[in-house]
């Protein structure tokens, strides 16, 4: 699963647009905050490709985080389904669709 996003000129580092660009969760982890609460650590990177390898670099990287408690309320199979979810639903990947 991954999601696919447009990144515009102005947004990417290179100085171009990538037109439906390929983000894929690198790291989702969780971290238990004071208070007893917990929070997620998303990593993701994007790709000009839908079929990244190895040796792909990537075009763009976030890091987003957000309460445990909203993410596995989210549907999905597993944690990284909802994960993804969950992200549609932030500003970062606002207009974002299933890749």
């Amino acid at each position: 699963m991954a999601l696919s996003l447009n990144i515009s000129e102005s947004n990417s580092e290179y100085g171009i647009a990538f037109s439906g660009a390929y983000y894929r969760i690198v790291t989702a982890s969780v971290q238990r905050e004071r208070g007893g609460s917990h929070q997620v650590t998303i990593d993701l990177s994007a790709y000009a490709t839908s079929s990244p390898t190895d040796d792909t670099r990537e075009v763009d990287f976030k890091r987003l985080h957000g309460p445990l408690s909203e993410i596995e309320a989210k549907s999905g199979d597993d944690f990284l389904s909802k994960c993804y979810n969950w992200l549609k639903d932030q500003s970062d990947f606002s207009g974002a669709s299933d890749a």
